[in-house]
């Protein structure tokens, strides 16, 4: 979990933990401070307590060339010889590093250091070191157990801006072999440009690099965005980003909020397949849905009348990349989705299509198969 992860996870706990985190890192800085303390008492009666603290400093810059002369190699490398190399240095250069700038700084300082007292004060600043340390990777856990409160009671927070966004009420279909599904909309306003739009996983924590991770729930068009889940899933939790009138960025969270009379019936999803694609009632996430394909074929022999040859049948995962000569605006399946012209050429027809739901529960997927009519 990085930094930021950090920060809104904290930002979402109730004022009592806040409080018990708040004590717990003053207890921390306490003992660090004591240990300091204690560390710099060896040193008065021969009044270097100057030269300590002036070694104590150096640690500080001495970790950071340390860290540096682990990591840098083993990512210049990359590829799998950078987990020998990391571990080459970890035992090597990182040594080096740290006690060697210790052993410098303790004949720099005036009165000067023994090389024996600056290799202790090299050993002492780890142990001391491993104190937050430690007590990060205890927090770090404590975090990622509170981020998944937080998602499983989607609170948005209170500092929340509105959303720039026309929020279409939430429908409700049966899909056969999924059961209750729902769908929503929301339709972006003309001045402002949607810029991207995250989803928290199942750890409860937004997507931590840029690069596209699967999103099933929900798919864009434009400034839209379409979400579309099982009853047997939880609703999606989103965070949209997006540019104003004037350029400026804004963001802001959502989830949809789910109120139905259990007296009023639910209609099956209208799902239309034509040979060369679909209409479905409410934008799919490509990522969720494949196809179907069949291709009428015929092998005439010399002097001999055609025989008729069984359909061919080609399953087309529609989250898959661009096939040549595709131009895709969207990843939604659309009400006029049409098969890419390259597989249209090649005479292929929608035969079905199907919808997949996986469960955050684990076990096997819902799926759904609509046949063409």
């Amino acid at each position: 979990m990085d930094l930021p992860q950090m920060l809104d996870t904290f930002a979402r706990m109730p004022a009592a933990e806040q409080q018990a985190w708040w004590r717990m890192a003053a207890g921390l800085l306490a003992v660090v401070v004591a240990l300091l303390w204690l560390e710099s008492r060896y040193f008065k009666p021969s009044r270097r307590v100057g030269s300590w603290l002036a070694v104590r400093l150096v640690s500080v810059l001495a970790a950071l060339l340390a860290v540096a002369a682990v990591l840098l190699p083993a990512r210049a490398v990359g590829g799998p010889a950078a987990l020998g190399v990391f571990v080459l240095s970890l035992y090597t250069l990182g040594p080096v590093v740290w006690f060697g700038g210790h052993v410098l700084a303790g004949r720099w300082v005036r009165p000067a250091l023994s090389r024996a007292e600056s290799l202790v004060l090299g050993l002492t600043g780890l142990a001391i070191a491993a104190v937050p340390v430690y007590a990060s990777l205890l927090a770090q856990s404590a975090l990622q157990t509170a981020a998944r409160d937080v998602a499983q009671r989607r609170e948005l927070p209170a500092s929340n801006p509105p959303l720039a966004h026309t929020v279409q009420p939430v429908q409700r279909y049966h899909l056969p072999g999924v059961g209750l599904i729902y769908t929503q909309s929301l339709l972006g306003t003309p001045d402002t440009r949607l810029l991207r739009v995250e989803q928290r996983h199942g750890g409860g924590q937004w997507p931590a690099h840029p690069h596209p991770v699967a999103h099933p729930s929900y798919c864009t068009h434009g400034n839209n965005v379409h979400l579309m889940w099982s009853a047997q899933e939880p609703p999606p939790y989103l965070r949209l980003h997006w540019a104003q009138s004037n350029g400026a960025p804004t963001k802001a969270e959502f989830t949809p909020q789910l109120a139905f009379d259990p007296a009023t019936p639910v209609p099956d999803f209208p799902l239309t397949l034509r040979p060369d694609g679909a209409d479905p009632a409410a934008p799919i996430a490509r990522e969720r849905a494949y196809l179907v394909l069949v291709k009428e074929g015929q092998a005439a022999q010399p002097q001999q009348a055609p025989m008729q040859q069984p359909p061919q049948t080609y399953t087309q995962m529609l989250g898959s990349p661009p096939e040549a000569g595709e131009v895709r605006t969207t990843d939604c399946v659309m009400a006029g989705f049409q098969l890419s012209p390259t597989v249209a050429k090649q005479g292929w027809q929608v035969q079905a299509m199907g919808l997949v739901f996986q469960l955050s529960i684990g076990g096997q997927p819902l799926r759904a198969l609509v046949e063409r009519k």
